[in-house]
């Protein structure tokens, strides 16, 4: 089997939870033997490829340029959305954007109602993803769940290259791109409240967003840009918990890393979060007083019991091949 996936053109430049998805999921496929090659240009020649597997419709332009060749060629198409509402986000983002967002969702959505009306198979990552893209887009197009996955790698992080390198220890942790909907700013606020020190792993991708978090957490938090996987890993082992108190995550790759890695996780109850996570987190909505309760519970409670063997046995991608190679077989059948 010969596959093909496809995702926007700034998916190795811009690397974000679609980016690692679609790396993670091919490089396990490989494993599984199965051929595969990324494209993030349109293309008109699929002579080599049994099957087409587009990812992400909220940037959906692209996506849709890549569904029209593939529908014109008549070749089987699968889509992962990674999709939430993100309506809420966009109302409430305190940007001068936010009128042209807003347009621009509404402008763009007859293209996603198109994709996924016409794709053979949607491959959400879970079931409240599944259920609100059946209710919003009055959905007939069959579906089966993929879950997100994690690296093992993460169970064995070790705390002492980053306390040694950095020289913190039990901190407050936030591993995600800096911008608006990651909403670091509410989470330093919350910390400020508390009194503690944040440590935020991650690139810039709103440089006016890291001014402002920068000016509002002076001294008290520390911004260490990209990482890798290794020292990520060790950061998660050193924090006192991870936050991740987006708009909405579906479910937050990061979730599962720190989860793996041992943190007391606090994140967004907007996504499919507590799909995976069950009562294994504390959840909070996106505003600071929401932020800032539940950082103070999972501070001083103990960790959640059973939440990194959980994950181990339920999110490698391993796992995830291996429903994404079944999904596929089943298209081709």
């Amino acid at each position: 089997m010969k596959v093909l996936m496809q995702n926007r053109s700034s998916t190795f430049r811009m690397l974000a939870g679609d980016s690692v998805q679609m790396n993670k999921t091919r490089e396990a496929l490989i494993q599984l033997g199965i051929e595969v090659e990324i494209k993030t240009q349109p293309t008109a020649d699929f002579t080599h490829y049994d099957l087409v597997h587009l990812f992400n419709i909220i940037p959906i332009e692209e996506t849709y340029q890549f569904y029209q060749k593939a529908k014109q060629s008549g070749i089987p198409i699968v889509l992962s959305p990674i999709y939430w509402d993100p309506k809420e986000f966009l109302i409430n983002i305190d940007s001068e954007r936010k009128n042209h967002f807003l347009s621009w969702w509404a402008k763009t959505n007859a293209l996603r109602q198109e994709v996924l009306d016409g794709v053979d198979l949607l491959l959400p990552n879970g079931l409240v993803e599944q259920e609100l893209l059946q209710e919003e887009y009055k959905l007939m197009t069959p579906a089966r769940l993929i879950p997100n996955g994690v690296d093992p790698l993460f169970y064995y992080a070790n705390p002492e290259k980053f306390t040694k390198r950095f020289g913190v220890k039990d901190f407050i942790l936030c591993v995600g791109r800096i911008c608006r909907r990651k909403n670091q700013l509410a989470l330093i606020k919350a910390a400020r409240a508390l009194n503690q020190p944040v440590v935020l792993i991650g690139p810039i991708n709103d440089y006016q967003y890291y001014q402002e978090c920068r000016q509002e957490g002076e001294g008290q938090v520390r911004f260490l840009g990209s990482l890798t996987q290794g020292w990520v890993a060790s950061a998660y082992a050193a924090c006192s918990v991870h936050v991740l108190p987006s708009w909405y995550e579906t479910p937050g790759l990061v979730n599962l890393e720190a989860g793996l890695a041992g943190c007391k996780l606090v994140t967004t109850d907007r996504g499919t979060a507590r799909e995976y996570l069950g009562e294994m987190a504390w959840y909070c909505s996106p505003e600071t007083f929401s932020v800032k309760d539940a950082l103070r519970k999972a501070l001083y409670s103990p960790p959640l019991p059973g939440l990194r063997e959980h994950i181990l046995a339920n999110y490698t991608w391993d796992r995830v091949a291996r429903l994404t190679l079944a999904a596929y077989q089943e298209v081709l059948r």
